[in-house]
Parts: C-alpha cells; sequence; structure tokens
C-alpha cells in the first residue's frame, strides 16, 4: 500500500469558509464541466463535498495522471477564448501578474477559499500585503486555507488536480508562467504569477508519499 508521509494535519480553521450564492453558482457550474470532462458523477453528494467525491473516486479508479488531463480540459472549456486575448494583448505587459492575481482573488474563492494579495516574494501569511491599491503589491497571492487540500486530504488532488495542472494552463494558454506552493502543514498556498516553477519532482513544497490522512495512504490507489 501507498507510504504515508509524517506531515501533520493543519488544526481546524478558526473562521470556515462561507460560500456566497455567487461561489455556490460558480461551483456548480465548474462541477457540472469537471463531470462532463471526466465522465464521474456521484449527484446523492451535493455541492463541494460531491465534488471532492468525485474527485477521489477519479483517482482511485483512474489515477492521478487521469486528474491532471480532466483538470486541464476542464479549464480550457471554461476560460474559452479569454487566455487567447490575455496572450496576445497582455501576456508581455508589466501588470499582468498583478492584474491576474487580482482576479483570482475574486472570482476563485468558491474553490479554494480566502485569499489575499501578496507580492511575489511573499513568504507567507505575515507577508500579505495590505494595500488598498487595486492590484496590491503585485502578482502574488495567499490562498490563506485551500479548500481543496483540506476537503481532499490527498498530495494527489493538490499536486495533480490543482497545481500542475494549473502552472500548465497558465504557461502554456496564457502565456504566464505561475508558481504554486502548497503547505500541507498549514493548509495555505502562495502563488507567484510572472515566476517559473520548479518542476514537481524537484518542488520541496511536496512531500513524499501519500499524506497520513489521505485516502490513499489505506491502499485505495497511489498520491504520486
Amino acid at each position: 500500500s501507498p507510504t504515508a508521509s509524517s506531515t501533520p494535519t493543519p488544526p481546524p480553521p478558526a473562521d470556515p469558509f462561507l460560500p456566497s450564492a455567487f461561489d455556490d453558482a460558480l461551483l456548480s457550474v465548474f462541477r457540472w464541466t469537471l463531470q462532463r470532462q471526466s465522465g464521474v458523477s456521484l449527484p446523492h453528494v451535493e455541492g463541494f463535498d460531491g465534488m471532492m467525491a468525485e474527485l477521489h473516486e477519479l483517482r482511485r479508479t483512474r489515477g492521478v495522471d487521469e486528474l491532471e488531463r480532466v483538470s486541464l480540459r476542464t479549464m480550457t472549456a471554461l476560460a474559452g477564448p479569454i487566455p487567447f486575448v490575455h496572450r496576445m494583448v497582455f501576456a508581455e505587459n508589466e501588470a499582468s501578474p498583478a492584474l491576474l492575481a487580482w482576479f483570482a482573488k475574486y472570482l476563485l474563492p468558491f474553490l479554494v477559499g480566502e485569499m489575499t494579495l501578496t507580492s511575489t516574494t511573499a513568504q507567507g501569511v505575515d507577508d500579505a500585503s495590505s494595500s488598498s491599491g487595486i492590484l496590491g503589491s503585485g502578482g502574488g497571492l495567499l490562498v490563506e486555507r485551500c479548500r481543496v487540500l483540506e476537503g481532499s486530504d490527498c498530495k494527489g488532488i493538490c499536486a495533480k488536480m490543482c497545481k500542475v495542472p494549473t502552472e500548465r494552463f497558465f504557461a502554456e494558454r496564457w502565456g504566464m508562467p505561475l508558481s504554486m506552493e502548497p503547505n500541507f502543514e498549514t493548509g495555505a498556498c502562495q502563488l507567484r504569477f510572472g515566476v517559473v516553477p520548479a518542476t514537481l519532482e524537484e518542488d520541496a513544497t511536496i512531500p513524499s508519499g501519500c499524506l497520513g490522512r489521505c485516502p490513499a495512504a489505506g491502499g485505495e490507489g497511489g498520491c504520486d
């Protein structure tokens, strides 16, 4: 069975994320598209928990590499022509990393939870930007407590459904490198638009083996 890592479980959040009606609508569209791309649907489990259950079923039955392919197809289907327009018009603009971070902050809480604008050199929540400017301090975004990581308890879903395909999606489709650095001890994730990410094999933020709390650690397929 998969080897479990010694990465500790993050403490319970002091203020759990409470989705708005807008977040719920975005989640419904995202989950519907994900179901169409994966062929996995568990309609008896509602909302975000249902999507997490579907991702675990996809990982268990088809492996983590299929998670990456499905995620990339889902993002491509949802984005439409917007990445092409950005690549052709805005990719070389020095404000583009900050602009993408700003849009992500307001569009993606339904998926990852609350986010704070930071610089691309920020090292964690202590460096979060308190700037009131529309673009914050430029290109960084701190996910304070990732819903996907916390909801899945799975390194494979974090790395192969979120981190790797999202970095690839922005590099290939938007013309914008993106580095995503999850913290499996705190549940946070630092995003840096305009920064080339390390390869998965070289990324020090990714622990070896399954998380001790991951369903796959009990033998339901692997996380790597």
